[in-house]
């Protein structure tokens, strides 16, 4: 089964543990902050000295930047890839929209990490499964069941 990693990049650490996890189990992983020859990785500091002058920006003014279009097509790219996305959580606007996109295409869904009390959505009744941090075997299960499943 080939894995998109989606998530934010306070999140990089756990989702680059997770993608070796996950390819120790045999699965194609792609993780979004992983640079590789086939990956092309963009971080908003590319664009900015630091995040406060982030508040230049607006949606039409970052999007009409030639790196955020390319970091946009790539992670499509990888997004039309996958059979599953796994929305690393907690994640942010990028990584819904994108798991919203993967629902949408067909793909599995799934949401793994932290749910913190008080931010839910009852949007996430679209996810395959929902997997806290303590159930990262029971995620890893439910992948290789419906990777049999597909066969």
């Amino acid at each position: 089964m080939k894995i998109y990693l989606a998530s934010s990049w306070k999140n990089q650490s756990t989702v680059l543990w997770l993608a070796e996890i996950l390819e120790r189990e045999r699965f194609e992983v792609d993780a979004f902050c992983r640079p590789s020859e086939n990956r092309f990785v963009f971080h908003w500091s590319e664009l900015v000295k630091d995040e406060a002058d982030l508040q230049k920006y607006d949606a039409l003014t970052f999007l009409d930047d030639p790196r955020v279009q390319r970091a946009f097509k790539e992670d499509k790219r990888w997004i039309d890839w996958a059979d599953c996305v796994i929305m690393v959580m907690p994640c942010g606007r990028s990584s819904h929209l994108e798991g919203g996109y993967a629902k949408g295409k067909g793909k599995l869904l799934f949401l793994y990490g932290e749910f913190k009390k008080g931010e839910f959505d009852a949007m996430y009744g679209f996810a395959d499964g929902l997997y806290p941090t303590e159930r990262l075997p029971e995620l890893t299960t439910a992948l290789k069941q419906k990777e049999d499943h597909k066969k």
